[in-house]
C-alpha cells in the first residue's frame, strides 16, 4: 500500500543523500540501520533500563527504508547498477527483515511459532515478487495488501511503540504477528495473480543451466 507514495518518499531521501553518497554507501548504511533496529528490539525488551530503545526502532526502520530506496535510486542515477548489486538488494530485503524482526525469537516470553510463520510469509512474498520478473511480460512485482516491505516496517514500528507503552502486550504479540502475516499472505496471492495475468496469452519457455 505504501508503495503508492514511493515517488514522494524517493524525492525526500534523494535530498538527504546530497552529492556525497553513493549506492554502495547507502547499502552499508542500510545494513547499519538493520542492526540498530534489531538491537533496539532485543535490548529494549530484554534490558529494562534500555526500554527507551523501543522508541528508536521506528526511526531505525524508516532510515532503513530510506537507504533501501536510495541504493537503487543512486545506482540508476550514476549508472553504477550491476547484476550483483540487484542480487544483494533483493537478498537484503528478506535478510534484513529476518534480522530486524527475527531477533524477537530470543526475547524471553517473546513469540516463537507466530514469528516463524511471519518470517516465512515474508520470504514467500518477496520470492513471488522477484519471480514475476522472470515470467513473460514480467517485472518485479510490488503489489501489496498492507503486507509489503514498507507496510511491514510500519506494522513493526507500531509493535515497538506498543511494547514500550504496554510491556504486557508482549503476551499478545503472537496475535499481532498472526494478523500481519495474514496481510503478507494476501500480498503473495495478489503478486501471483498479477504475474499470471500479465503473462496470459504470451509464450512461456523454461530454461535451466543445462537447457530447457
Amino acid at each position: 500500500m505504501l508503495y503508492l507514495g514511493k515517488g514522494q518518499f524517493q524525492k525526500v531521501v534523494r535530498w538527504m543523500a546530497g552529492s556525497w553518497m553513493t549506492a554502495n554507501m547507502a547499502t552499508v548504511f542500510g545494513c547499519v540501520f538493520i542492526a540498530l533496529a534489531a538491537a533496539g528490539f532485543y535490548l529494549g525488551l530484554s534490558v529494562p533500563p534500555l526500554r527507551f530503545l523501543l522508541l528508536c526502532v521506528p526511526l531505525f526502520l524508516v532510515m532503513r527504508m530510506a537507504m533501501n530506496a536510495l541504493d537503487g535510486l543512486l545506482a540508476r542515477e550514476y549508472k553504477t547498477g550491476t547484476v550483483a548489486g540487484e542480487i544483494w538488494n533483493e537478498a537484503l530485503d528478506v535478510l534484513g527483515d529476518t534480522v530486524c524482526y527475527g531477533v524477537l525469537y530470543f526475547v524471553d516470553g517473546g513469540p516463537r511459532l507466530s514469528l516463524a510463520v511471519f518470517l516465512l510469509t515474508i520470504w514467500a512474498a518477496e520470492f513471488f515478487g522477484v519471480l514475476g520478473k522472470s515470467m513473460p511480460n514480467g517485472v518485479r512485482r510490488h503489489e501489496t495488501v498492507l503486507g509489503g516491505k514498507p507496510d511491514r516496517a510500519v506494522w513493526m514500528s507500531g509493535l515497538a511503540l506498543l511494547l514500550f507503552f504496554r510491556p504486557s502486550f508482549l503476551s499478545y504479540t503472537h496475535v499481532y504477528l498472526g494478523i500481519v502475516s495474514g496481510f503478507v499472505v494476501l500480498t503473495s496471492l495478489i503478486r501471483i495473480r498479477k504475474t499470471i495475468t500479465v503473462a496470459r496469452g504470451r509464450e512461456y519457455q523454461s530454461y535451466t543451466w543445462i537447457g530447457r
